[in-house]
């Protein structure tokens, strides 16, 4: 009985903590978006140091102080965090940082980017635009080389965000425009482990893409909550599972149906059918 009254303590300590740190991360972007960068670097240092062994605080303070161009200190605080976990959203930005560190070259202004070739600065684009949340027209550079290179996914995404910043903007209202009406693309959203996302919505909009057939746009976004570690229902599933046969990804499906992910019922039943439909035409027609 003290076992158990012990783990419960520890469980509910547990989802405390937890639910305590995405409100301090809310409050910090929040702060952040603002334009009080700082005050959002103190939010995240305050709760780092309650909660010493939360990796997520730390990262999110690291994260913190590289979009403020602080990276000796957001390098400090990885180093750390690796020394004693794996923690992969660290251990990519530690790499990025290192990177940026280890290289001599200085920062270009926007005209002087408009003269290089744009594909040896994507990495330098990604890190402006994370720098600074209301940059268009880092965004429009980088928009119109996804058009150019045609990722129009990207392409779109990223001129959606520019026009969400300056809805006026006459280039980025034309690739939008475009694109959705030659490929029907629907804005994906820029979802990582570090952004604030509503889950509630996205799932809303995963469904809301699957009912409406945009299985690219559906599977871009569904990609993106994967990597930010979002659990899907049985009933999701089912969904995605159908939308990997549309796009032909046979081979993710048949391993989705491997892992046990789905529900046994009518509906799982009519996608693996589908499925099996659709392998068999794929063997006839080679």
């Amino acid at each position: 009985m003290k076992r158990f009254i012990l783990g419960l303590l520890f469980l509910t300590a547990t989802q405390l903590m937890a639910a305590s740190y995405w409100d301090m991360k809310k409050e910090a972007y929040a702060a952040y978006h603002r334009g009080d960068k700082t005050g959002a670097i103190a939010i995240a240092q305050k709760f780092a140091q309650e909660h010493p062994k939360s990796d997520k605080a730390q990262n999110l303070l690291a994260v913190l102080y590289y979009w403020h161009g602080e990276n000796e200190k957001a390098h400090t605080i990885l180093r750390n965090l690796l020394s004693h976990t794996t923690y992969p959203e660290a251990a990519k930005l530690l790499a990025r940082i290192e990177a940026k560190m280890g290289s001599k070259s200085k920062k270009m202004s926007y005209q002087a980017m408009r003269k290089r070739n744009q594909s040896t600065d994507l990495e330098y684009l990604r890190a402006q635009i994370e720098n600074n949340p209301q940059d268009i027209q880092n965004r429009v550079l980088l928009s119109k080389y996804y058009f150019k290179h045609n990722a129009y996914q990207k392409a779109y995404d990223m001129a959606h965000e520019a026009l969400e910043i300056d809805p006026h903007h006459k280039k980025m209202q034309t690739i939008v425009s475009h694109l959705e009406k030659r490929y029907k693309l629907s804005y994906s959203g820029a979802i990582d482990d570090e952004s604030v996302v509503d889950k509630a919505k996205a799932k809303a909009l995963l469904h809301k893409l699957h009912q409406e057939k945009k299985y690219a746009a559906f599977y871009n976004l569904y990609k993106a909550l994967k990597d930010s570690h979002v659990a899907f229902s049985k009933k999701e599933y089912v969904d995605i599972l159908h939308t990997a046969i549309m796009l032909g990804k046979y081979q993710e499906a048949q391993e989705m149906i491997l892992k046990g992910k789905l529900a046994v019922n009518r509906d799982t039943l009519k996608v693996q059918l589908l499925l099996a439909k659709k392998l068999s035409q794929s063997v006839a027609s080679r």
